[in-house]
């Protein structure tokens, strides 16, 4: 498991993180990359399925490439990061590469995006405490700004995600902000 530094005296395990090879991502034509530390992190939701397996979650991701990819038209998956409901991060364009997520924010946020439907439903705790989990370690590596601003995607755009339950309950954490 990947540690992140905090300080000299102080490490923070980052979530486990499923990579693009472990789940069997394609391969992508180019990459841009993002300008670190990384002001914002947006949260979304999927809207689609959910899943509490591993085999199960890296099926699931990988419907979402090909769909950003085949049907969008897009180069990747469009999120930097997915959350399953079995506890693991799935990396989709990760720390450093941009994201195709939200426009006008794509060059200065990660996305992370709950896979599910969470618009009525709350998500589990457990994938509330690894998305946090995963914030907290990249402000620890430097890849997040100190004080990064968290935001749910229905606050950039006109979209329900990440559904209105999971915009709720993201409002608990720290770097939530009302106004991005």
């Amino acid at each position: 498991m990947m540690r992140c530094k905090k300080s000299r005296n102080q490490t923070h395990e980052c979530p486990n993180i499923i990579t693009r090879s472990q789940w069997g991502a394609r391969q992508v034509a180019s990459v841009n990359y993002l300008i670190l530390p990384i002001p914002y992190v947006v949260i979304h939701h999927t809207a689609g399925n959910t899943c509490n397996r591993t085999s199960r979650c890296a099926e699931v991701v990988a419907g979402i490439q090909a769909q950003h990819m085949d049907s969008n038209n897009w180069g990747d998956i469009g999120y930097s990061f997915l959350i399953g409901g079995d506890g693991n991060v799935y990396e989709g364009k990760g720390w450093t590469r941009e994201g195709a997520h939200v426009v006008g924010y794509n060059k200065k946020s990660i996305g992370i995006a709950f896979m599910g439907s969470f618009e009525d439903n709350n998500a589990n705790q457990t994938m509330l405490d690894v998305a946090h989990k995963l914030i907290v370690c990249g402000k620890a590596q430097g890849t997040l700004r100190p004080t990064v601003r968290v935001v749910g995607a229905r606050q950039l755009i006109a979209t329900l995600s990440p559904g209105f339950a999971l915009y709720n309950q993201i409002q608990a954490w720290p770097e939530w902000v009302s106004t991005p």
